[in-house]
């Protein structure tokens, strides 16, 4: 009988332990902080902006395409910030961003093309 008694506790052990495993939630790392959501709405107002400048001849080709480009790596660095990426600590420098870039879309927008 003294045999019998370990034996059952080390049976039992690995069932009370698997009751109270919570699938490893309390390790897990923090949700990352998100960003302004206000950018991805400035970057859609930007590439319509850019859309629309290039529908009315207020944009050259090459303008149009690297407007869109600086566009899209500004929300490559917006998902970046939204994934919890190295850099997700400052998102005012992405606020930054979106307000040049879309003053540089108005200015060039705005500049006068000689005619054709």
């Amino acid at each position: 009988m003294p045999v019998l008694l370990p034996i059952l506790l080390l049976a039992a052990a690995p069932a009370a332990a698997a009751q109270i495993w919570d699938g490893g939630r309390s390790t897990g790392t923090p949700a990352p902080e998100r960003h302004d959501a206000g950018v991805g709405r400035d970057l859609s107002d930007i590439d319509r902006s850019i859309r629309d400048g290039r529908r009315n001849g207020e944009l050259t080709r090459s303008e149009a395409r690297a407007l869109r480009g600086q566009s899209a790596s500004i929300e490559r660095l917006s998902r970046q910030y939204r994934d919890g990426g190295p850099i997700s600590a400052d998102t005012s420098h992405l606020q930054q961003m979106t307000l040049v870039l879309r003053g540089m879309v108005e200015a060039q927008r705005s500049a006068t093309k000689p005619s054709k």
